[in-house]
């Protein structure tokens, strides 16, 4: 069988090829060997054209059987060292013709082969009975040669031998074609290695340069590559593994005694869809439930039986979402043990109008670029390609003149100490181009090499080359003290929104070390929650990074500080700032006069509110005290007798509790009048608090 050669050759990114063959052939049958494992991509996306002649009738293909399985099953079975032997049992009951010496020749029916049993160097016998009916031996040394007469057995040898010289790393495919002339093309999809690409920028000429990229690429084909068109892809096509190659015979559906058993219907696809539909429409309010339950705890202002209650809610939507996921784990059990990955990320689901593929994150890489169009991500090149089985070639993909700029730029996240040499440019090749290191040569010198990421066309490409060691950096932080900066009054939440910030000072010294002056940007990441603070203008805003210029005299040492400011947020009752915040927000400006007058009016009443509470607790205990001096002097009085000093004593005593009970009497008339005053001024903090909200 011939086989056609490839024409042109599309590889991917992912590791796939797509080959294309075509020839013209005479033959009706063409052969296609592929590698045994990239059967199943091959059978999947093959295509047969003929351009010119009959049609084709079918694609045959070995049977993936293991090879010694099917040798152990067959009649014949031949050794290494004792074939003649081995050849002559496995025709036991055989029509041969057995060719002896001096050209004699006897035929008939194999009975078997006898070993001797007292001479161990005795060659073996083989019994052969003739058409005569009588049983004859000959000695195994006297055969010279074997033949067949039964049609079945030289079949069976025939296919002995065939499986028997078969390369299992290999396979064969047979396009089978009608009589006559043919103009064929066979197109296929089957695993590749994956092309890489490496760039140069050759300048010889002021901000000048040329930017070259070349293609390396395996030839891992058991066939040179002669005069083919190759195209490197730098898209990402979904390419997946599905077993067409191997026979597989499925399990029929088993009826359990128990109904109810959800393993007795796991594999019906239909379960499968409506646990999933289940699952999605409980798992929807479920979510918006958890969801609004951690709202609810983050936002605080519940009492603590309300905490319960909310926590409580948010454990039972848990405990319903955890019974959800076991349940489809439980339909899902064994489709996901036939899958490809067992339990990996490789697991199949039915779901969703994408239908089943579950693609990892790990297949694609991300790539984050603008101008991606797939006319972008194309590389033709443009000269056919001759490349000898088992190696590699590099082939130009890119060839385009660049204008660039000469910056240098200190980030200290990237390299500390000194600033990095870089090459600004343009993508101007009109093609998105791969990641890829690049090298970059002036005037015939290396400068030094960078990494080229994933870059659309028309993209800007910033290339650090190399280490700028005439600047020396050093770097410093210092923070401010945290300053009010805003008062928020929230009349919902009846609370203040506090907001401070602070400055953070990123202090660069820049010291130079050579006789010439240079530019330094200074490249930081924008923060994420604070903001630059009493800049200069940049010299460039990028997405996440600002760079400011800082020109470095001779010999000379520049200090340039970047500011950034943070905000820090609080909710506060403001019905118990002190004094020396409130002073501290009025004084800033962020606290206006009238609220001002509003909090001092409030801390006044607070620290007259204070002070009758005080009073009132004096006055208690000191009426306490009365009412256990008035019981003494009761007790004291009741045991004294009629005597003349004792009536004086009674008198005294008399005296004291008439003293005491006025006391007494005064101390609840204080007591009165300052809880009337108490009440009084916690109605004015009221008040007061709802003019502060806003409310009435």
């Amino acid at each position: 069988m011939s086989q056609l050669p490839i024409r042109q050759l599309t590889l991917y990114k992912q590791g796939i090829g797509y080959f294309e063959r075509r020839g013209k052939v005479e033959d009706q049958m063409v052969s296609l060997v592929i590698p045994r494992d990239a059967t199943n991509d091959v059978l999947k996306s093959l295509n047969v054209i003929v351009h010119q002649g009959g049609q084709v009738l079918s694609v045959d293909y070995e049977t993936p059987e293991d090879k010694q399985k099917v040798l152990d099953e067959l009649s014949i079975k031949l050794s290494e060292r004792s074939s003649m032997v081995d050849l002559l049992v496995s025709l036991r009951g055989s029509r041969v013709t057995l060719r002896l010496d001096d050209y004699q020749e006897v035929s008939g029916q194999v009975i078997g082969v006898e070993a001797s049993l007292t001479a161990a160097q005795q060659p073996a016998t083989v019994l052969l009975q003739p058409d005569t009916g009588s049983v004859q031996v000959w000695s195994i040394a006297q055969v010279h040669g074997i033949s067949l007469l039964d049609e079945r057995a030289s079949t069976d040898v025939a296919f002995f031998l065939n499986l028997s010289r078969t390369e299992q790393a290999r396979t064969t495919l047979a396009v089978r074609l009608s009589e006559g002339k043919h103009d064929l093309g066979i197109s296929y999809l089957a695993p590749s290695p994956t092309w890489r690409v490496s760039y140069r920028i050759v300048a010889d000429r002021p901000n000048q340069a040329r930017l070259v990229g070349w293609g390396l690429f395996d030839n891992s084909l058991d066939e040179d590559l002669e005069d083919v068109k190759l195209t490197l892809m730098s898209g990402r096509p979904i390419s997946f593994s599905y077993g067409l190659y191997e026979s597989r015979t499925p399990s029929r559906p088993e009826v359990l005694d128990d109904p109810l058993a959800i393993e007795a219907f796991s594999d019906d696809p239909r379960m499968v869809e409506t646990v999933s539909a289940i699952s999605h429409d409980l798992r929807t309010p479920l979510s918006t439930i958890t969801g609004f339950t951690e709202l609810l705890e983050q936002m605080g202002g519940l009492t603590k039986d309300q905490s319960g209650i909310v926590k409580n809610i948010r454990q039972a939507s848990q405990r319903m979402s955890a019974l959800m996921n076991d349940l489809l784990g439980m339909v899902h059990l064994r489709e996901q043990a036939d899958s490809p990955g067992g339990q990996s990320d490789a697991t199949f689901y039915r779901s969703g109008p994408l239908g089943d593929l579950k693609v990892s994150g790990s297949y694609f890489i991300p790539v984050m670029m603008g101008n991606a169009e797939p006319e972008f991500m194309i590389y033709n090149v443009e000269e056919s390609i001759s490349v000898r089985r088992g190696q590699s070639a590099m082939v130009p993909i890119i060839n385009t003149e660049i204008t660039y700029e000469e910056l240098c730029v200190y980030n200290g996240d990237k390299m500390p100490n000194h600033p990095l040499l870089v090459w600004r440019f343009q993508n101007a090749s009109g093609l998105a181009l791969e990641q890829g290191p690049l090298t970059i040569i002036r005037n015939d010198q290396y400068l030094g090499e960078g990494l080229l990421r994933f870059t659309g066309a028309g993209d800007d490409i910033q290339i650090a080359y190399a280490l700028e060691f005439g600047i020396l950096v050093s770097e410093k932080i210092e923070w401010t003290a945290k300053r009010p900066w805003q008062v928020v009054f929230d009349a919902e939440r009846r609370q203040t929104l506090l907001t401070r910030y602070q400055i953070t000072e990123y202090i660069y010294s820049l010291s130079s070390r050579v006789g010439r002056r240079i530019d330094v940007l200074i490249e930081r990441r924008d923060p994420s929650k604070g903001e630059y603070f009493e800049m200069a203008t940049p010299a460039l805003q990028m997405a996440s990074h600002t760079r400011w210029s800082v020109t470095v005299e001779p010999k000379n040492e520049t200090v340039f500080t970047v500011r950034v400011r943070n905000f820090e947020e609080s909710w506060e009752d403001a019905a118990n700032w002190r004094t020396e915040l409130i002073e501290e927000l009025h004084t800033a400006n962020v606290l206006g006069d009238d609220k001002y007058a509003l909090l001092q009016s409030l801390l006044s009443e607070k620290h007259q509110s204070a002070s009758n509470t005080s009073e009132i607790k004096n006055f208690q205990a000191e009426y306490t005290q009365i009412v256990a001096l008035q019981e003494q002097l009761r007790k004291n009085l009741s045991a004294l007798g009629e005597s003349e000093r004792e009536v004086t004593i009674r008198n005294r005593i008399l005296d004291d509790l008439e003293t005491s009970e006025n006391r007494r009497r005064q101390i609840e008339s204080q007591i009165v009048e300052l809880n009337v005053q108490l009440k009084q001024s916690q109605q004015t903090q009221h008040s007061l608090i709802n003019q502060m909200y806003g409310s009435g």
